[in-house]
């Protein structure tokens, strides 16, 4: 039988700061990512600078790198298959919509190790998703039919930790619907828990009416009230769907490549920084137009050497990802409840 992907190669070239660094950029916009500490640590740069150098580690040690490029296939199929968690449509701001539903997790059904590959895989997917200027993403909270038995406590801590210190500033709003009576007295327990930016972003609704505040109704879920037929079904691996990671010769090109503008693109960041310091407005205009074009050209590279690096998985099976293009509409499904308004 076939292997989908090759055995597992690192791009990090050294094990210097920089070279590191890129492997974690890829086709984010590097002022993208920095901004995300600097704003986690209230523009305090010796924090922010911290703060990424130990998300940078954490990268290292958890392999993410080595996630990214295995892929959704590596990931325990549980989780595939159900659907506890997917990213379906946008909400009213253009952020991406996360639906995670409680009761289809079962904390025995798979171990913490795998539960954190598939949280990190996750993660690294939905960077994906976020079509600039879009940077975070809406996460609803499904709670209908909850128990006690899905509750999994460190699965949450590792969740929250997630988002404090490894992705700051992904998240947009934490919709919790449809909570049980006594999911308040749960709050009481994780609030405390949560960097007081993320848990003001914590929003609570019972009904659809609720989550119609946020979200067009031609993009809720008809299950949740609204119009948009669609329901998860996992698409599974085609053989060949990653025959590009084979091609040793593309991808050292295609690195090549890429490297070469990492490398243009901080000359220019150098350049404009000495001209704001010069006080050459000429100068800075220039640094500041050079980087603007290269920043493009180094997203395009980023996504080209990135058909080399991570294997393709379900948003590029289903249409909704293709290249740098996200489109909902690939997926979405008009239901009755639309056809009967018309």
């Amino acid at each position: 039988m076939r292997q989908l992907v090759p055995a597992f190669e690192s791009q990090i070239r050294d094990k210097t700061l920089k070279s590191v660094f890129w492997t974690v950029v890829r086709e984010d916009h590097p002022d993208v990512l920095l901004l995300r500490f600097l704003r986690a640590r209230k523009w305090d740069l010796d924090k922010a600078y911290r703060m990424a150098i130990a998300a940078v580690k954490w990268r290292v040690q958890e392999h993410v790198e080595e996630i990214v490029w295995l892929g959704d296939s590596a990931n325990d199929a549980s989780l595939m298959w159900k659907g506890v968690s997917y990213a379906h449509g946008k909400d009213r701001l253009g952020q991406p919509i996360i639906w995670s539903s409680s009761c289809l997790h079962h904390q025995k059904d798979q171990s913490y190790p795998q539960l954190k590959r598939y949280l990190i895989w996750m993660m690294e997917t939905l960077r994906q998703l976020l079509a600039p200027p879009i940077e975070r993403v809406c996460l609803i909270m499904d709670l209908t039919d909850h128990s006690n038995a899905n509750m999994d406590w460190p699965f949450v801590k590792t969740f929250l930790k997630f988002l404090e210190a490894y992705y700051p500033e992904c998240l947009g709003i934490c919709i919790v619907y449809n909570g049980p009576w006594w999911f308040s007295g749960v709050w009481k327990l994780i609030s405390p828990l949560l960097d007081p930016v993320v848990a003001s972003k914590v929003q609570f609704a019972q009904k659809p009416e609720g989550l119609l505040k946020f979200i067009n109704e031609d993009e809720l879920l008809e299950m949740r009230g609204g119009k948009d037929a669609y329901t998860y079904e996992y698409v599974k691996p085609d053989p060949d769907e990653n025959k590009l990671m084979f091609d040793k010769e593309g991808r050292a090109a295609a690195a090549e490549k890429l490297d070469g503008l990492h490398e243009l693109f901080v000359q220019a960041t150098v350049d404009w920084v000495n001209a704001k310091e010069a006080g050459d407005d000429d100068g800075f205009a220039a640094a500041a137009k050079r980087r603007t074009e290269l920043s493009s050209q180094v997203k395009a590279a980023a996504t080209e050497k990135d058909k080399y690096t991570r294997a393709r998985h379900f948003y590029n099976r289903t249409g909704v990802l293709q290249g740098d293009v996200v489109d909902w509409s690939k997926v979405q499904h008009k239901g009755a409840k639309a056809d009967s308004n018309q």
